[in-house]
């Protein structure tokens, strides 16, 4: 008897072992948009096209096309099912009739800066990802400049986006949210909580936005929000404060459309992105139009998510703990030696408490990660990316 019930034993526990072993690798990568904008927002009508300039001149110097071939090896070292990216930015122009080649967008102190992040990210990836979702956060276009005498105009658009790994990206789609009734924006939505910002142009509204992606990983259903939220302040001084009130806002319009949206029986439902929130901002609520609310990574840690970083292991107890795992911020200029990075505003949620999480981890915070030269390049972006494989 024992002869016979060995093979179903044995097919029995690798059967559990299986279905026990079904992982997601996902990871959030902010890019970097290369500059501050503050300059540009906050300078009056006469000093436009300079701070422009100046901001191009940052962009270049960053190293875009560098930076996210470093940052695209990141993600195909590690590897990952789903890929969340911030500030997938695209800088273009256009010259003025009558420009030479070598001036206005041909500037060499500007030229390095027009660069599709995205469809660069793509291109690196040499078709190992799909990008499946975008959300389009800030658009500008035609915006006039003058360089060494001669004129030009500028677009800049920024947006989030998901991107699945080829190998499963035949079963994942992008979340229909805009059904939902939300402000519709490519893929995803835009938030209803827009700070708009006074500047000599006119008022800029700076948008925010969500998107999400269903797929499945071994025939297990998951669906992986991507986001980025406002910072806490955008501009100095009190015309830049409402906007604490408004990224609380924005977490909260996520939160709640994460926890109600339809999905699958048995969906694993998680939230990825920067949320410009540390879990060191504490509960103290603010008073805002649907009531007071506390910090975004309160918001989503008081609505049931598990920040998953706080299950890795050892994390709290092991060698070298606390591992705090601070994503952010490099020098501006992403030229300091060594690392910078104070506080943790890059999250992985998960709704559901998974059963481990393994290899959790920063990329791209220790200084082999920097562009040529070796340690002594830039980093590739003012944020480190954060990854994780959770089982459930």
């Amino acid at each position: 008897m024992k002869y016979w019930t060995r093979p179903f034993v044995t097919a029995a526990i690798f059967a559990a072992a299986s279905a026990s072993a079904t992982e997601i690798d996902v990871m959030t990568q902010n890019q970097y948009l290369g500059t501050d904008l503050t300059p540009v927002i906050t300078a009056p009508p006469e000093l436009i096209s300079e701070r422009v300039v100046e901001a191009l001149e940052n962009v270049a110097a960053s190293l875009p096309s560098e930076r996210l071939e470093r940052l695209a090896k990141m993600t195909r070292d590690r590897s990952p099912h789903v890929l969340v990216l911030n500030e997938a930015f695209a800088y273009s122009c256009t010259d003025l009739p009558g420009t030479p080649a070598t001036e206005g967008c041909g500037n060499q102190r500007i030229q390095g800066a027009f660069v599709d992040f995205l469809a660069t990210t793509e291109s690196n990836l040499a078709g190992r990802y799909v990008t499946k979702a975008r959300v389009r956060n800030f658009a500008i276009a035609g915006l006039p400049f003058m360089i060494d005498g001669y004129g030009a105009l500028l677009s800049v658009e920024d947006r989030d986006a998901i991107l699945v790994r080829s190998d499963v990206a035949a079963t994942a789609a992008a979340v229909p949210l805009a059904a939902g009734g939300c402000r519709a924006s490519l893929e995803g939505c835009n938030y209803l909580a827009v700070p708009t910002i006074p500047t000599a142009l006119g008022d800029v509204t700076i948008e925010r936005g969500y998107a999400a992606v269903d797929l499945l990983v071994v025939g297990r259903p998951y669906r992986v929000f991507g986001t980025h939220l406002e910072v806490r302040q955008i501009i100095p001084g009190p015309a830049g404060e409402p906007t604490r009130v408004l990224q609380r806002l924005q977490a909260a319009e996520l939160a709640q459309t994460a926890l109600s949206f339809p999905a699958l029986p048995g969906t694993q439902t998680l939230v990825l992105g920067d949320i410009n929130s540390d879990p060191r901002d504490g509960f103290d609520p603010l008073p805002t139009p649907i009531g007071p609310l506390p910090p975004p990574y309160a918001i989503f840690a008081s609505s049931g998510f598990t920040d998953v970083w706080t299950l890795r292991p050892g994390a709290v107890n092991g060698k070298g703990a606390p591992l705090v795992g601070f994503s952010c911020c490099q020098d501006e200029d992403l030229a300091n030696h060594r690392s910078g990075l104070y506080e943790r505003i890059d999250i992985i949620f998960s709704l559901a408490a998974p059963k481990r999480v393994k290899d959790a981890r920063l990329l791209g915070a220790s200084v082999a990660d920097k562009t040529w030269p070796r340690g002594l390049g830039l980093w590739p972006s003012d944020h480190a990316s954060v990854a994780a494989r959770l089982q459930f």
